[in-house]
């Protein structure tokens, strides 16, 4: 998932990790493009891969009712999770790790919390549960905007990169 808030994980698709790639092949703006094959590969080629737009009114989704809250995004992923698994059943009980970046270092956390619960919950049942979350990625969480935005002078000053005199 990417993050945003509100960014459409087609960018990773087409971007970052996909299988495709987008590429410019003239000037013009409407008709100047290509999608091809990522020539260097991508983790489709050793693993299965969903790019997902979540919550609901994130990216290219739709649905109602828009969220207001992680609980309600959390609960809805879980439905999300639940109908894939249902309408892919060969994925049942494989390994499932979460990822994003960016603001989903919000979401990622809350939405692995609750496919542990359920795990657990399926466990205590005696059921083998749906999923098998192995581990949850975030890269370059934004996950405390302001005490992002007011450290952020930190690194670059520890590496020499800043100093008083850049700070004028």
């Amino acid at each position: 998932m990417n993050g945003g808030p509100g960014s459409s994980s087609t960018f990773a698709n087409f971007l970052e990790n996909g299988p495709m790639r987008i590429t410019r092949t003239g000037d013009d703006i409407s008709t100047g493009y290509s999608v091809n094959l990522a020539e260097e590969g991508s983790w489709a080629d050793t693993t299965h891969i969903v790019f997902l737009d979540q919550p609901v009114g994130t990216g290219f989704s739709w649905g109602e009712p828009l969220l207001t809250n992680m609980d309600e995004s959390a609960a809805e992923f879980q439905t999300w999770l639940t109908n894939f698994i249902n309408a892919f059943p060969e994925f049942y009980a494989t390994e499932l790790y979460i990822t994003g970046e960016s603001y989903s270092g919000k979401y990622v956390p809350r939405y692995s919390w609750e496919v542990l619960q359920t795990e657990m919950a399926s466990r205590q049942m005696g059921e083998i549960p749906m999923w098998n979350l192995r581990a949850s990625l975030v890269g370059d969480p934004f996950t405390a905007p302001l005490t992002d935005r007011m450290q952020m002078w930190m690194i670059p000053t520890a590496l020499n990169v800043l100093d008083e005199q850049n700070m004028n």
